[in-house]
């Protein structure tokens, strides 16, 4: 098994190729597992097919510079549906646009509340890996509007943290599903804390350590983001 590991606009990703066989590859990105077709060249390269999606014309980089304000692609594909124009307020974890990558629809989300400014791509658009897809507001006034929180009923007050305390985190952008734990429960290593649904796919987050939940910061069907503390634990 050969392990890479990239970083895409600020994102980490670990990439495992754990088995070849003829032109079918067996990868886990992050975790979450993908089979990927390969096309051999003379010159040895590998490279991911997808399936065609129409007529498609290359997207057109701006030639400018890209401030934190932009939002790019994390990798090659094909827009299938734009949810937003300019002038649009969105709130974190809203769905900008969707896109076909290796043969799976991944949805863009919104890093943070603001105002969206520019939109540089269409339905049946060709994208590249860094291609700037929707410029945004960068103006705190801008924006009125703010993520909803859960009932206050639902919400589970997290305790003080000590130096023992482990916070763990979300390991890509996605939908809780289910929590299985409970603040004073205890836990041993390799239980399932809770369900996240990222890329139509469920990944169940498993607790590295033995140890007791002191806190958790999710409810099932929030949104969260990559890095966002899902349970504190000592």
């Amino acid at each position: 098994m050969k392990k890479f590991k990239f970083k895409i606009d600020g994102s980490e990703y670990e990439v495992s190729v754990n088995e070849i066989d003829k032109n079918i590859a067996e990868i886990e990105v992050n975790g979450t597992p993908f089979t990927v077709e390969i096309e051999r060249q003379e010159k040895s390269v590998l490279s991911i097919n997808r399936k065609p999606a129409g007529k498609v014309n290359p997207v057109t980089t701006p030639t400018r510079l890209v401030s934190a304000s932009s939002i790019k692609s994390p990798l090659p594909g094909v827009i299938v549906k734009v949810l937003v124009q300019p002038g649009d307020t969105v709130k974190r974890g809203d769905v900008l646009l969707t896109m076909e990558s290796m043969k799976m629809e991944n949805n863009i989300l919104a890093e943070e509340d603001t105002v969206i400014k520019t939109v540089y791509v269409q339905p049946g658009q060709s994208v590249l890996q860094d291609d700037i897809l929707i410029d945004f507001e960068c103006t705190a006034s801008a924006v009125q509007a703010r993520v909803s929180v859960p009932d206050s009923a639902s919400v589970i007050p997290p305790a003080p943290k000590t130096a023992a305390t482990i916070t763990v985190k979300s390991p890509l952008p996605g939908s809780v599903i289910k929590v299985y734990v409970t603040v004073g429960q205890s836990i041993k290593r390799g239980d399932t804390l809770l369900t996240l649904e990222s890329m139509k796919m469920e990944n169940n987050i498993l607790s590295e350590k033995s140890g007791v939940i002191k806190a958790i910061h999710v409810v099932a069907g929030q949104t969260v983001m990559q890095e966002d503390a899902l349970v504190d634990m000592e």
